[in-house]
């Protein structure tokens, strides 16, 4: 078989001039691996590759850098932005290949701007929400390895003319968070070793030791594009089955015994979390949990349709959908209608486990989580994992777990590391590496590693769709409920509560924007920014700061005061403004400007 070299190149020097961009490819000590380079003309937007033999790069008036890649091109009506990596570190080694995490970026724009004008403005603002979307979630690529496809994927196409596409062609378009800036790279072919597929998510590297056999645990979890967003202005699924917060989850155990590629043994368990696939919103309006609203004139039963149809052509098999949300209560709604569509829909590769999380673990007793192991074992027993052994395929996994809360966070992390855990027993037995479960299960160490790594992809995974680490991390983490932990998750409900109700507008409109899903404007620009913490227009501004300054002078009375009639002047003023707006809350949230979903 060929080995074709779709691999992209590790470095750039990176050369600025007045003009244009050149770009030098470099390997990741600093050699120059190619005599060809890139242009770009920052004023015609053409790309060009030359040879430096007969047309070498100008240095006159160059400001020269060293890049780690390009993220891609940011196209606006008043000129492009040029998006590179600045930063990045290697985590770690997946097969044999080094993973980079995306540690600082850097954008240029094409054209000079004069510091103080309506255009200089409009573009650092928007260079402000492109850097914004970096820095709150965390991105990862590698110039070898398709991070954005499972192993079992990978290996199911393995076919001689989808091994020589380019690394950009090859990749699942659904966790490649740079498509829309690569667009210029994927329309022409020769460019294609210039860009790599950047993933957004989680990824841990752990070295392992048990029973005197080393191997390393890898976990894996890609967020979607499709429906991307945060916490309560992304719920449910769209008209083509992308459900919100959709992220697939591969634990990947790697063990190579001799030293040798041709013997190394790889295993691959595949999880699946979104959003309850249904037509459903849950707007913020300044209440704790808002109500969930499921609109009667929707196609309900088309959308789940969709989605499912949409999971089986993806993995095939058989599909467990878990539901955790609440029997009974504001959750009760949902759920039900699931319950009620999946049952209409009868869908043969599909069976519904439902486990009211918070009644069956009631007073944080994590201990019932084993009635929701026992009716699924069978199932993961039998669903098996994808297993190699020097890159010759030996089992595939036939059964997929897909489980959802209503964040498809928190609740949703602590049963997918139960099913995960369950799973690897199985494949340490299969790599002969223990004989039986209570190896792994008397062994601190390793479990510490076990949990940690999960607990840190849970806190990943809620920072980039609630904007704060998971709740209940403290079961993941340390197996049981610690002081520690009730402090922080009462820190992070509030940081929530603040976050998704005056600041999450701005974040998804910067996602929208990040992922071609809205075009920017010199309209709408100014008004997202200015609007960005709290929607503040005169009479809401009014209220908001009456609220504050009468609350105060309450305080202030009851302290300084013998004046009753005072106090309860205020107090009552107070009240009446607090009321006011806690009733009107949807009219006091920071919402998307750019897209109304």
């Amino acid at each position: 078989m060929p080995d074709f070299d779709t691999d992209t190149y590790e470095r750039f020097n990176l050369y600025i001039s007045p003009e244009k961009f050149f770009f030098e490819p470099r390997d990741s000590i600093g050699n120059l691996v190619s005599n060809t380079y890139l242009e770009i003309d920052r004023f015609t937007n053409q790309f060009t590759l030359k040879d430096a033999t007969y047309s070498p790069i100008p240095f006159q008036q160059v400001e020269i850098s060293s890049i780690y890649g390009i993220f891609g091109i940011y196209p606006t009506n008043q000129g492009n932005l040029l998006v590179t990596i600045k930063k990045a570190q290697i985590i770690g080694f997946l097969n044999g290949t080094e993973i980079y995490k995306v540690v600082e970026i850097d954008v240029v724009p094409f054209n000079k701007r004069t510091p103080g004008t309506e255009e200089y403005n409009n573009e650092k603002q928007l260079i402000d929400m492109i850097q914004y979307v970096i820095s709150n979630g965390s991105f990862y690529y590698s110039n070898k390895y398709d991070l954005t496809r499972s192993m079992q994927w990978l290996a199911n196409c393995n076919m001689p003319e989808f091994k020589s596409l380019p690394m950009i062609d090859r990749a699942d378009s659904r966790f490649t968070w740079n498509r829309y800036m690569a667009s210029p790279f994927i329309e022409k072919p020769e460019l294609k070793k210039y860009i790599s597929p950047i993933m957004q998510g989680f990824i841990g590297i752990r070295h392992c030791t048990l029973n005197y056999h080393a191997f390393k645990l890898i976990l894996i979890s890609r967020r979607s594009i499709h429906r991307a967003g945060v916490r309560f202005f992304k719920r449910g699924v769209d008209s083509r089955g992308n459900p919100a917060n959709y992220v697939e989850t591969e634990q990947i155990l790697e063990y190579d015994p001799y030293g040798d590629p041709n013997k190394k043994q790889m295993t691959s368990f595949l999880q699946m979390r979104g959003s309850i696939p249904l037509f459903w919103s849950q707007k913020p309006n300044l209440k704790w949990a808002p109500t969930p609203a499921v609109n009667p004139t929707d196609d309900q039963l088309e959308g789940y349709l969709t989605h499912m149809q949409t999971q089986y052509n993806l993995y095939k098999g058989k599909h467990l959908l878990i539901n955790l949300v609440n029997q009974k209560g504001r959750e009760k709604k949902v759920g039900g209608e699931l319950e009620r569509i999946i049952r209409q829909a009868n869908l043969n590769f599909v069976r519904y486990v439902p486990f009211d999380f918070h009644k069956e673990c009631h007073g944080l007793d994590w201990s019932r989580l084993s009635i929701l192991k026992d009716d699924i074992i069978q199932d993961i027993v039998s669903g098996s994992y994808f297993t190699t052994v020097g890159g010759e395929q030996y089992s595939v996994q036939k059964v997929f777990f897909r489980t959802n809360c209503m964040d498809c966070l928190d609740r949703t992390n602590v049963v997918q590391s139960v099913i995960a855990l369950e799973s690897l027993y199985l494949q340490l037995v299969g790599h002969k590496i223990i004989d039986n479960v209570g190896m792994v299960r008397v062994n601190e160490e390793f479990s510490s590693i076990f949990k940690h790594i999960w607990a840190d992809n849970g806190d990943e995974c809620s920072r980039q769709y609630a904007g704060t680490g998971a709740l209940k991390a403290d079961f993941t983490r340390v197996g049981k409920r610690t002081v520690n932990g009730a402090i922080n998750d009462g820190i992070n409900a509030i940081s929530r509560y603040f976050r998704n109700n005056f600041c999450d507008g701005y974040k998804q409109d910067s996602i929208d924007l990040f992922l071609g899903n809205a075009f920017p404007s010199n309209e709408i620009i100014p008004k997202i920014v200015s609007e960005s913490t709290l929607n503040v227009s005169s009479f809401n501004g009014a209220a908001i700061i009456g609220f504050i300054f009468s609350l105060a002078m309450t305080i202030l009375c009851i302290l300084i005061s013998e004046n009753l009639s005072a106090t309860l002047f205020w107090f009552i003023f107070s009240l009446c403004l607090f009321f006011f707006i806690y009733f009107n809350g949807e009219e006091f949230v920071n919402k998307p400007k750019l897209k109304v979903d």
